[in-house]
């Protein structure tokens, strides 16, 4: 049995989700208070508990939300058990290495790219997806899974992707970062924990500086880009664009989303796809 401490946070639901549907034993416990990442936890029919420390049990492994420290009372009587303890990142690391997995990370972009990847591969391949938004499904026979990385305190750093996404890097959570550099070794790190390649936002300055191991490939507008989006129209039925990747013509997409930044979101989707062979 996985007890998630913390179960209704958005991230905690949606693993609670993807490790029932992978045939997992799962409960969890929380405030009593109503939130709406309720709503697919009962539908799924999981156990939420309010929190005591007669929720954990002999045998019993034990997810912890990131906001929950030792002195919690529910992690206090794990300790006593001597139960194995994972972070909410320790536990998506490892089912990282389970598919062909490939993170969404950004400090913008990153919930609506990631639900975007699910929608395509799910539709070309099966696909599991993990957002940020609460939402989560999985199934054993997928070859794929997308996941929102977070990069606070450096969480997405225990993630092995095949693919790395970066849809920008702007200085954020100033609580914990000291300066737009420390982020850039941040975001540099989790790049090169890519297996098979990075996929980057080439019009940010901060994302073209980073120095990575592995093949990096650069999506935007600008035509220094590897996938670049060419003879853009904007109107009111969406937005319309042909595709050239690394110089060459790859297709003509007609898409029902709004904004530059939703075109931009739809490149880094379509370079996975490019690069996966898929049609």
């Amino acid at each position: 049995m996985y007890h998630f401490i913390g179960i209704k946070g958005t991230g905690m639901s949606a693993l609670a989700l993807i490790m029932n549907s992978l045939g997992y034993k799962v409960q969890g416990s929380d405030k009593d208070e109503h939130y709406f990442t309720e709503e697919g936890l009962i539908e799924a029919n999981i156990k939420v508990l309010s929190f005591s420390e007669d929720n954990i049990k002999e045998g019993m492994y034990i997810i912890k939300g990131n906001a929950f420290e030792d002195d919690h009372e529910e992690v206090v009587k794990a300790n006593e058990l001597g139960l194995k303890i994972y972070s909410y990142q320790d536990m998506v690391g490892k089912l990282t290495n389970m598919f062909e997995t490939i993170t969404i990370a950004g400090c913008h972009g990153k919930t609506t790219t990631t639900a975007m990847m699910a929608h395509v591969l799910n539709q070309l391949k099966g696909c599991n997806y993990l957002i940020g938004d609460g939402t989560g499904c999985a199934n054993k026979e997928n070859e794929y899974f997308a996941v929102e990385a977070c990069e606070y305190k450096r969480h997405f750093l225990k993630y092995t992707p095949q693919y790395a996404i970066i849809t920008n890097i702007e200085l954020d959570h100033i609580d914990y970062y000291k300066d737009i550099s420390d982020m850039v070794d941040a975001y540099q790190e989790y790049a090169n924990n890519a297996e098979k390649m990075v996929i980057a936002y080439g019009d940010d300055p901060y994302t073209r500086s980073l120095e990575v191991n592995s093949s990096i490939f650069f999506y935007g507008l600008d035509l220094e880009n590897d996938i670049v989006a060419r003879d853009v129209e904007y109107s009111l039925t969406g937005t319309s664009f042909d595709v050239f990747v690394e110089d060459n013509y790859y297709g003509h997409f007609d898409l029902p989303l709004y904004g530059k930044h939703m075109l931009l979101n739809s490149l880094a989707v379509i370079a996975v796809c490019y690069y996966e062979r898929l049609e």
